[in-house]
């Protein structure tokens, strides 16, 4: 498989959704090596933004992968390079992914659990990443992130991360993180074919 020979949607199964939107974000992240700012694939996902003062990216891997996938619904995808009318809009990455996707978006609590592919969103501060695996009986979260930065290099970067998984009260935590909720990829019309 080439960088970017991904189907794009519909996609026949919610299963064959969700590996594809686990495959392009461990693409765009290198899995656990990373990929940093001067990255080919990282100035493709971030469309060269990271170079601004005080950008963070996180929203951008999101937005690229949703993109990648198919949707070119502009009331939800925030780029430049999606083929449609408006232009990427500052601001707008992490506000559209929760706040524009409808019945798509699910608020989290203590009985429910997003799936591989998904958009979580956490908080504080605010950020937004794709799940790769959820392993509570590990109590650990693995995610694909950019909005980071390389420790050897002090370059912008995005990568594959690892963090712990638990309820605390009524929250579910990624790290020190509350998970406010997620987008359910599978929930968002025009990805899944109609069955």
């Amino acid at each position: 498989m080439g960088p970017f020979d991904f189907t794009n949607g519909p996609f026949t199964t919610e299963e064959v959704l969700r590996a594809t939107a686990v495959a392009i974000a461990r693409h765009a992240c290198n899995g656990d090596d990373g990929r940093v700012l001067g990255d080919p694939v990282f100035e493709e996902v971030t469309e060269e933004r990271n170079r601004w003062p005080k950008y963070s990216a996180c929203g951008d891997l999101p937005q690229f992968v949703l993109m990648r996938l198919g949707l070119r619904d502009e009331r939800i995808v925030n780029r430049n390079d999606d083929g449609g009318k408006l232009p990427w809009s500052i601001g707008q990455n992490l506000s559209k992914l929760v706040f524009r996707t409808g019945k798509a978006f699910v608020w989290s609590t203590v009985k429910k659990r997003p799936k591989p592919g998904d958009v979580l969103y956490v908080a504080m501060p605010e950020h937004v990443c794709v799940l790769e695996s959820l392993d509570e009986a590990a109590g650990t979260i693995a995610t694909f992130d950019y909005g980071l930065v390389d420790p050897k290099t002090g370059k912008p970067a995005g990568r594959r991360r690892v963090s712990r998984f638990r309820v605390q009260g009524k929250q579910l935590m990624v790290g020190n993180r509350v998970l406010r909720g997620w987008l359910d990829i599978a929930r968002i019309p025009g990805l899944l074919a109609p069955s």
